[in-house]
């Protein structure tokens, strides 16, 4: 009888032992996964449960999307919750605890995590941003396509973003504004959460703007938020796209020569309004009192008039060696007539732009 009891104490005791080590692997394993951080912590990732899905289905999915290291770890703490998946739409990030991911998608989380299928905005939605919009434009398409709080509701995202999750944007002063840094690319935008998309656009730019790059704006003695301004200009005024490097060699021996950039887009920038972004100038706009009129101020204005592709970045970044000083539109064609002096300059504004008189 005794031999008897001595062994269900060794059965119990082992059972409770193995117990646990499983909670502490458990425990360890995500206490690793939480101090080992991706790079791209942050970045959102829009992950769908669906009805009869199983956890090892969704352990895999998780590990594909780059959210989750271990499968294993994931089913392990899943088990232990207790809980079931909840289908829906989730918005994850990148450097989540495997615990924060389990408590999402099983309802543990509050919520308003998971995107409802009630919710009046799609789901999700394509957007295409072109490069030399200015971010009214994009908050206008996101609430044309459907985006929960419409265009408020983005510019509002914009404004109070978190920045300190980006490192490009450490020199930006807090009432500056984030035009420039909204890259221009097509996407997948969550309908529900303006601040995600958000997030989106400023990690694709932290992405294209590579290490390289940001060496070669320092050798250059400029900052990225200079490098922006510059290509917003290129990017609002050229057409064609070799003519990019010209022009931004133009504006960039302007400034070395300081003198004033006269760049047209800055007016219409200032004087841009919802029923016309880019308006048309007269020769008194070029008077209008701005800090934006580079007609009017020296240097650079205080920020990007346009969020820049990456073809106009990169024509600041590596310009044309050319002696031109000068440019103007050659009619509707889209191509520009470069000059050195401002003779030259003179003559081919008759010639281009005083064919009327």
């Amino acid at each position: 009888m005794l031999r008897i009891f001595t062994q269900s104490l060794k059965v119990v005791t082992i059972a409770a032992l193995s117990v646990v080590v499983l909670a502490t692997g458990v425990w360890a394993f995500s206490y690793a996964a939480q101090i080992a951080r991706p790079e791209d912590a942050g970045a959102p990732v829009m992950v769908t449960v669906f009805e009869d899905q199983t956890d090892v289905e969704i352990a895999d999915e998780l590990a594909a999307q780059g959210l989750i290291r271990s499968t294993l770890l994931f089913q392990g703490q899943f088990k232990m919750s207790g809980g079931a998946l909840v289908p829906g739409t989730y918005t994850l990030r990148k450097g989540m605890s495997v615990p924060q991911i389990v408590d999402r998608i099983t309802g543990a989380a509050p919520e308003e995590t998971v995107v409802q299928a009630a919710s009046t905005a799609p789901e999700s939605f394509d957007i295409t941003i072109p490069e030399g919009w200015r971010t009214e434009q994009i908050a206008e398409e996101y609430e044309r396509l459907g985006g929960q709080g419409g265009a408020a509701a983005f510019l509002d995202a914009v404004a109070n973003i978190d920045r300190s999750q980006f490192d490009f944007l450490a020199g930006l002063a807090p009432e500056e504004s984030l035009e420039g840094f909204l890259f221009p690319d097509t996407y997948r935008f969550d309908g529900d959460d303006a601040t995600v998309n958000v997030v989106t656009m400023l990690n694709t730019f932290g992405a294209r703007y590579t290490p390289e790059m940001r060496q070669r704006t320092q050798q250059m003695g400029l900052t990225i938020h200079d490098v922006l301004t510059i290509a917003s200009l290129v990017e609002r005024e050229a057409r064609l796209p070799e003519e990019r490097p010209t022009i931004a060699d133009v504006y960039l021996s302007r400034l070395e020569e300081n003198w004033r950039l006269e760049a047209d887009p800055t007016v219409q920038y200032a004087l841009g309004t919802p029923q016309e972004w880019w308006p048309k100038l007269s020769g008194e706009d070029l008077f209008y009192d701005s800090p934006y009129n580079t007609y009017q101020i020296d240097g650079l204005p205080p920020g990007p008039i346009a969020n820049p592709g990456f073809a106009s970045i990169q024509a600041v970044l590596v310009p044309n060696d050319t002696p031109y000083m000068f440019f103007v539109a050659m009619g509707d064609s889209g191509e520009h007539a470069f000059a050195v002096t401002a003779e030259e300059q003179a003559a081919n504004v008759d010639l281009y732009l005083n064919t009327e008189e």
